[in-house]
């Protein structure tokens, strides 16, 4: 009985260790896509500017994507990376492009001579920028 139950458990740390070893890498292949911003530190969109930024309605969050020129919150930040590792990027209203690279689970953006690290998550691309978490998906 002994034999056997420890069997079962072997067999459950291989499988165990298969699925923790296979999860991680990430593929030059998977990254290739359009990606929009859909949290901001954990909070939708939306509700980030509304508290972050005092707004009383969503009127006034409206008029300020206006004055960017952007046409919806949706639209406020769009990264298009190409599987040749150029990208384009639309930012509250000013346009980028650059180069991307796979370092790991790491996603360096270049553009300007400046790199901007993402991490590549669970199909997102996850970016600190200036202390801030911001989750983009396909």
């Amino acid at each position: 009985m002994m034999k056997r139950i420890v069997s079962i458990a072997l067999v459950v740390l291989m499988v165990a260790a298969l699925f923790v070893g296979c999860g991680g890498s990430v593929s030059a292949e998977d990254v290739p896509g359009t990606y929009k911003v859909k949290t901001v530190n954990g909070k939708d969109l939306k509700d980030y500017f509304l508290e972050s930024f005092e707004m009383e309605s969503e009127d006034d969050l409206d008029s300020v994507l206006g004055l960017l020129g952007i046409d919806s919150l949706e639209d406020f930040m769009v990264f298009n990376l190409d599987a040749d590792g150029s990208f384009t990027a639309s930012a509250m209203g000013e346009d980028l492009e650059g180069t991307w690279k796979l370092d790991g689970s790491k996603v360096i953006l270049t553009a300007e001579g400046e790199d901007q690290e993402a991490t590549f998550k669970n199909g997102n691309l996850v970016i600190d920028m200036d202390g801030d978490e911001m989750v983009l998906s396909k």
